[in-house]
């Protein structure tokens, strides 16, 4: 979810408990999107041991293999070490 130019995760846990009518109306408001930042399974491996710039490339890897695009995008934003 986004509020104005940022990420708003504080949104998405307004509309964790709403039902019916109300909920449509949040979803409407602040719609959601996946937001995919690190891997941590490749196939039938588990990636958690690696370095988070090995998951990282891995990950870039499989986007672009399967040219991945929404709704299902890879957040650019997070850089680590």
């Amino acid at each position: 979810m986004r509020d104005q130019d940022r990420l708003a995760f504080e949104r998405l846990q307004g509309r964790l408990w709403r039902r019916g009518a109300t909920a449509a109306q949040a979803a409407n408001k602040w719609p959601a999107h996946f937001v995919v930042f690190d891997l941590l399974r490749l196939s039938a491996t588990d990636s958690t041991a690696w370095p988070y710039r090995r998951r990282r490339t891995a990950l870039e890897s499989m986007f672009t293999a399967r040219r991945l695009t929404a709704p299902w995008p890879s957040c650019h934003h997070i850089r680590r070490p």
